[in-house]
This record gives C-alpha cells, structure tokens and sequence, in this order.
C-alpha cells in the first residue's frame, strides 16, 4: 500500500490537499470491495481501519476524458467568456 499527498484545489491563494491510498488490486478482491463502494474509516490511536459501508449500488461515473477535457475547457476559456469573443480578439 502506498499513501500520497496531492493538491486537491487551489482557492484564494490557499492550497488544499488530499491523500490518496493506493490498495493493491488482488487485495481489494480478497476484500470483495467493488468500485464506487461506500467505505467508512476510523482512527484509533495511530491505526487507521477501512470498512465497508452502508451496502449501495455502485456510482455509475462518466468516462474520465470527457470530464477532464470539460474542466480544461472551462479554466481556459474563464467563468464568463465566450470562445468567438476570444478568437476575435486575438486576431
């Protein structure tokens, strides 16, 4: 297993991070743990535990490119602006 530190958002000159464990494939299989499940955790002293949650179907999530491509198209393009006004300006 494998912990890592990454930047979650950047807001108002403030960086906000995340961990992301990383679990070995078979060790999720020994677990039956399927993706999009809900899990719980607890810490306890210096141990921390991962549960299983309250039994849900599966988030059904769109294809990652498409989000990213969105998200990248948006932070290019600004909250309010429209892409012909932009490629006016620029000629």
């Amino acid at each position: 297993m494998r912990a890592r530190k990454v930047v979650n958002r950047v807001y108002r000159g403030r960086t906000y991070y995340r961990w992301i464990l990383s679990i070995a494939p078979k060790e999720i299989q020994r677990l039956g743990w399927v993706d999009g499940q809900t899990l719980k955790t607890y810490v306890r002293g210096s141990t921390l535990t991962i549960e299983p949650g309250v039994a849900s179907a599966p988030v059904r999530r769109a294809a990652r490119s498409s989000t990213l491509e969105g998200n990248v198209r948006r932070r290019s393009l600004g909250p309010h602006q429209d892409p012909l006004i932009r490629l006016q300006s620029i000629e």
